[in-house]
């Protein structure tokens, strides 16, 4: 697959781009809290609910990780929603049907499953692009805090940064130029 923006992916080691898939990481860790919080308060006992959070978040935070060496790699665009979208879209199914079938091992029958697999899988494929909303929301919120934080010491961050901060003054033109239009509008009707 031929990358759509050219990155300096190349040239990272292991540690930059394990630091470039934190944001990643830390959304899918964060899903399966939130989820093992949710089990707890739906009175699971406290050792499945923890189990259920672990065991979410930990396939969350991989495929999370996933996505982020696609981004690095440029095989996906830098801020596009439809992307995010169909990644979990495929990707969150799969990651339920592994934390199901782990949570079945662990709880026992009908825990994670109570209507049968078929009816689970195509759940959890109306809810991967939902989740693919929130995960797309998430990351472009906190993400590029984080890629500002590692620029000096990560050329793909900094190409992020960078696209971004041109994206920004390229906006910024194109609303002066609106207004510039509209002023001599206003000016041409007076």
């Amino acid at each position: 697959m031929k990358a759509l923006v050219s990155t300096p992916w190349k040239s990272l080691g292991r540690r930059q781009v394990a630091e470039l898939t934190l944001p990643g990481v830390a959304i899918g860790l964060l899903g399966g809290a939130i989820a093992g919080g949710l089990a707890a308060a739906g009175d699971l006992a406290l050792h499945v609910a923890l189990f259920a959070g672990v065991a979410l978040g930990v396939p969350l935070a991989l495929a999370g990780a996933g996505y982020e060496i696609l981004l690095g790699q440029g095989r996906v665009a830098l801020g596009m929603l439809t992307p995010v979208a169909l990644y979990w879209a495929l990707g969150f199914p799969v990651v339920r049907v592994f934390h199901a079938g782990l949570l079945e091992l662990y709880a026992g029958p009908g825990v994670a499953v109570r209507y049968g697999w078929l009816d689970f899988v195509v759940y959890q494929l109306l809810l991967g692009v939902g989740f693919g909303l929130g995960y797309w929301w998430l990351h472009e919120n906190f993400a590029p805090r984080w890629w500002f934080r590692i620029r000096q010491r990560n050329p793909v961050a900094d190409h992020f940064v960078r696209v971004q901060l041109q994206y920004a003054a390229d906006a910024e033109a194109e609303q002066e130029r609106r207004r510039q239009r509209k002023g001599a509008r206003r000016a041409k009707h007076r």
